[in-house]
């Protein structure tokens, strides 16, 4: 993997949040950070507090807006020496009570698994002709998930499994895939239900960089690297347990809705 200022770097959802944080703390190792996202007023935002972030609006569930945005950093930024699949979406709900349950389950789909996946399909000329990275951010609610977000859960470990067969793959082309597991993070992602466990989006990005410039190819940030442990030693035990630890969140979502 290139050195810490050597890289040029594509953030998505780059512009709030553990991304963001990951941008700003990157820029500051004299990295050339690329973000992209959805809302132009949050990437303004994200551009006024770091004047030397590059911003692209873009949705990476549109198969039109992706090809642009990597039309143009092919011929603007043809370093790119690493890509970060950070942009994902949480929906709340009750598996057997949701209304609308299939289009929650594909909104969540496309854009945590399909879209990381076919984004990183689309740009690997550049990573491979760059010897470049691939960093798939997950969860460490893959080995333990939680019920009331039974789908954000499903599509993390999807990414799991398959970031692990890109590694196998990649690694023959000369492209190192990494994945960066999080805990529970107080960002607007929560929507205001963050546990009162949850960790700083700084913190849990400057933990993550660090490891990242370790070289390390799974980093299981604080309470992620429990859940793995946990996982493994008592497997049936520790999905009821942490499900009941974490009721407060179920109740809030049946009161407000």
């Amino acid at each position: 993997m290139v050195g810490e200022a050597d890289r040029t770097v594509l953030i998505t959802g780059g512009s709030s949040g553990i991304g963001f944080e990951m941008a700003k703390q990157m820029v500051a190792q004299q990295a050339t950070v690329i973000i992209c996202g959805r809302s132009q007023e949050k990437l303004d935002r994200a551009k006024s507090e770091e004047p030397q972030l590059i911003t692209i609006q873009c949705d990476i569930t549109e198969q039109h807006e992706r090809e642009v945005m990597c039309d143009r950093i092919s011929r603007e930024f043809d370093g790119l020496n690493m890509l970060m699949n950070n942009a994902g979406i949480v929906k709340r709900y009750q598996f057997a009570k949701e209304g609308e349950l299939e289009t929650k389950l594909f909104d969540e789909w496309r854009t945590n698994f399909i879209a990381p996946v076919l984004l990183t399909r689309r740009l690997l000329p550049i990573l491979v002709k760059n010897k470049g990275s691939v960093v798939n951010v997950t969860s460490g609610l893959v080995y333990v998930p939680l019920s009331i977000q039974s789908n954000y859960c499903a599509t993390k470990a999807a990414l799991h499994s398959m970031t692990q067969s890109m590694r196998v793959e990649l690694s023959k082309l000369g492209i190192k895939v990494v994945e960066i597991f999080y805990p529970a993070v107080d960002t607007p992602f929560q929507e205001g239900q963050a546990p009162v466990t949850a960790m700083s989006a700084s913190e849990a990005a400057a933990i993550a960089l660090k490891e990242l410039n370790k070289g390390k190819e799974e980093i299981r940030v604080k309470m992620a690297a429990y859940l793995f442990i946990l996982g493994r030693l008592f497997p049936k035990q520790i999905v009821p347990l942490f499900n009941k630890l974490n009721a407060r969140d179920a109740r809030e979502y049946n009161h407000g809705n």
